[in-house]
């Protein structure tokens, strides 16, 4: 998927880089939507190459520098309540152009789908097909039916505020 309509996106990632005399001040802000259940959501700003670590100023959630160039930025869990579904970082850098910290990459989880797709089974009637929910898996040679659970997951692959 794809999009640039911000009710779309299960994420929605603000950037502001401002240079002030010698320091660079980024201020990020992040807002989950209440569509999705987001879990182990990971945020990689990409730095300037650093002889010293940024100087976090303020953070929701925690920061870890992976590498001196791509940080990744640990938030909070998210859920659907909106108890903790938003956030902040603003840190200093030596003064740099400005679209150095893009892209932002974020990875996470969700346990629903955009689409909300479930796994069903095709059953034929005289006439047409009935789609019904898998509830268990009968066994091919006979015996007790095999233990059976499904479990819907997204997982990101490739997200980036660009």
């Amino acid at each position: 998927m794809q999009s640039v309509d911000e009710s779309d996106v299960p994420l929605t990632i603000n950037c502001w880089p401002s240079v002030s005399g010698n320091e660079t001040y980024v201020s990020i802000e992040y807002e989950a939507s209440s569509m999705f259940d987001l879990r182990n959501v990971v945020i990689s700003v990409p730095l300037p190459a650093l002889r010293e670590a940024p100087n976090v100023k303020q953070i929701d959630g925690e920061w870890r520098s992976m590498t001196q160039e791509i940080p990744s930025w640990n938030g909070p869990y998210f859920f659907n309540d909106n108890s903790n579904c938003s956030g902040s970082m603003e840190f200093v850098v030596p003064p740099v152009d400005s679209s150095i910290f893009f892209p932002i990459s974020v990875r996470f989880t969700a346990a629903k789908t955009f689409s909300d797709l479930k796994i069903c089974v095709a059953l034929p009637t005289s006439t047409y097909f009935k789609f019904r929910k898998v509830v268990n898996v009968a066994p091919l040679r006979g015996g007790p039916p095999p233990k059976f659970f499904q479990r819907t997951t997204v997982i990101t692959e490739n997200y980036q505020v660009v």
